[in-house]
């Protein structure tokens, strides 16, 4: 019973709790002498710890803490539960005329033994065995570098993924866990990294409430911290990882956090000291490689719109586009902005200089417009909400009206032009699509290392360069049989795998994309094998820059088997670089592509023209 209870407190916040409230029935109905054997133990801590009134005064409800502050005749602390902590805080301060020593609080004692006496008997983990238990966690559940917060928990929603494992709620995809390479030296390499992995986290909720001047004292203490672990250790262990297993590093976890610090500097306008630190992450191309794009990007416009130095942003566009490691959006944003500097009169004299940049072509695609009836809502902001008449969604009720969104508007225009299927999945669609023709290869044998525990949703190079390198071979042979392939083929492919994986987590796919495997199989017949084999080359090549872009809608008719590819945008919305990269691409793999522009009518106007 120990165990159940330490483990429900472990996935719980790191905080005092009121024993006459811990509520585990499946456990034991008196849950007293359970948490007493984990004193005994030394995994809890007990209400004589407790010396934090703070901490004490959070535990008690707003009537009791009333109570409280109406014995201090605290009349004027409000009724809010933290109007009342800060008042009894506040007093707690101050300074008793009947001290007998110069040091002793005696307000502070009387308040802090009437809230612990009101609290009832207490617990809390203990940081020592709870540290080496996360530990153990994060050790376990190092697959997902993406998930920042889940890392600095220690892993803690892992123990849920197992429990639903172990109850038969949840199946992962069949593939062999293949260890070969060390993420860590020793003991205290993982300690470093799960200390790198907590500041990170700190700094990035420091920047999530808009803590900046607090962020900034975080990102410059873990700076220091990340200068002095170069000097005084040899991190070369770290160079000879490959870069989907680098991630798991010190080294990576403060590049991070440095990275952020751009962003902290940048938001107090200290642009000279963002370009400097920007130029150190440039200068090294082992942590983050992923991220060179946005530093250049960044750099560029620095330069050129803060600190007024044209030349050197022009020398940033040049490096930035000759950078290997700088893909898709970042690479066109770049080309962009040097078009931009070109046309303007105010970098006349630069004209030399911008002309020998490289340069990016990207073809435009038809536009059209359709009219909408937009629903007049609260604040205007937010995404615009439409009016759309009940029987275009092919409900039939009447003069009914429905709201939407602008992409639901939109399929309702595709359905009367006579296509009568259509999905709203964005990028979802396509790498659903990816996943269920490359299955057996995303989770195939032989690839050492991107499978290191039972519960992974995809391999740990997934959205690395590595994906392709690794696999090379075998997906050039199922490219060249899906170009080749005939409608039956494609749909047997798909069938095979849908029938023996169904609702098994892969982070390619959405189970729920697709109303039935008749219906994916119906879209496959429209896109065709050369089609569907060119997107999957693209997206096996650069899956990390390729996923976001893709156009919102699919929508085709199962008549005549003619298919479009839709971005929609709505009132004052604009293409993004990734987006022009997609539809550019796709136009050249021969798909029907459009921008299809949603315009708003006011609400006495129809309702859809």
């Amino acid at each position: 019973m120990g165990q159940k209870l330490y483990v429900r407190l472990f996935q719980r916040k790191l905080k005092w709790l009121q024993v006459s409230k811990l509520d585990y029935e499946e456990i034991c109905k008196e849950l007293g002498p359970v948490a007493q054997e984990l004193v005994e133990g030394g995994f809890l801590q007990t209400e004589n710890d407790l010396q934090e009134l703070g901490e004490v005064l959070d535990l008690l409800p707003a009537p009791e803490l009333k109570g409280l502050a109406k014995t201090f005749h605290l009349g004027g602390s409000g009724t809010q539960k933290q109007q009342l902590v800060d008042g009894l805080l506040r007093l707690s301060r101050q300074k008793s005329l009947f001290s007998l020593t110069p040091g002793q609080n005696n307000i502070g004692a009387v308040i802090l033994k009437r809230a612990k006496q009101l609290a009832g008997s207490c617990v809390r983990l203990r940081r020592g065995p709870r540290a080496v238990f996360s530990r153990v966690l994060l050790l376990f559940s190092l697959t997902d570098p993406m998930e920042e917060e889940e890392m600095a928990a220690g892993g803690q929603g892992q123990l849920y993924t197992i429990l639903l494992v172990n109850s038969g709620r949840l199946a992962f995809p069949d593939y062999t866990v293949q260890r070969s390479a060390k993420l860590f030296r020793d003991r205290e390499d993982l300690i470093g990294y799960e200390a790198a992995v907590r500041a990170l986290q700190e700094v990035i909720t420091a920047m999530q409430t808009g803590q900046w001047e607090e962020a900034l004292e975080l990102y410059t203490t873990a700076k220091t911290a990340w200068q002095e672990l170069q000097k005084i250790y040899d991190l070369s262990h770290q160079e000879e990882l490959p870069v989907f297993l680098r991630c798991f590093t010190t080294g990576w976890a403060y590049t991070r956090i440095l990275s952020r610090g751009v962003e902290i500097l940048q938001r107090l306008r200290r642009y000279e000291e963002a370009v400097e630190e920007l130029q150190s992450l440039l200068a090294q191309s082992l942590y983050c490689p992923d991220s060179r794009g946005r530093w250049w990007d960044r750099l560029a416009l620095n330069l050129q719109q803060h600190l007024k130095q044209p030349a050197q942003a022009i020398g940033a566009i040049r490096d930035g586009l000759s950078d290997p490691l700088v893909r898709t959006g970042h690479q066109l944003s770049l080309h962009q902005r040097a078009v931009r500097m070109k046309e303007s009169a105010s970098f006349k004299k630069y004209r030399l200089q911008l002309r020998d940049l490289p340069t990016i072509e990207i073809q435009d695609v038809t536009h059209v417009t359709i009219r909408g009836q937009l629903f007049p809502h609260e604040g205007g902001t937010g995404k615009s909400v439409f009016l759309m008449p009940a029987d275009d969604e092919g409900v039939g009720s009447g003069n009914a009206t429905i709201m939407c969104s602008v992409e639901e508007l939109s399929l309702a225009h595709y359905r009367r032009q006579g296509f009568d299927q259509g999905i709203h999945g964005e990028g979802s669609t396509f790498s659903t699509l990816f996943g269920l023709l490359l299955w057996d290869i995303v989770f195939m044998e032989g690839v050492p290392d991107v499978f290191r525990n039972p519960y992974q949703s995809s391999p740990l190079d997934l959205f690395t360069d590595c994906f392709y390198g690794n696999r090379k071979e075998a997906i050039e042979t199922r490219v060249q049989v899906l170009c080749e392939a005939s409608v039956e083929t494609l749909h047997n492919m798909l069938e095979d795998i849908w029938t023996s994986q169904e609702g098994k987590v892969c982070s390619l796919l959405n189970w729920e994309l697709f109303s039935s495997l008749q219906q994916a199989q119906s879209l496959v017949s429209c896109l065709g094998g050369a089609f569907l084999g060119g997107i999957i080359t693209r997206m096996a090549k650069d899956y990390r820059h390729c996923r976001g872009g893709l156009p919102d809608l699919v929508v085709w008719s199962t008549s005549n088997n003619t298919y479009k590819l839709v971005e929609v945008k709505g009132p004052n919305d604009r293409l993004s670089q990734k987006q022009q990269i997609w539809l550019d691409e796709l136009q050249k793999l021969g798909a029907d592509v459009e921008v299809c522009h949603v315009t708003a009518i006011g609400a006495r106007g129809a309702c859809l023209e």
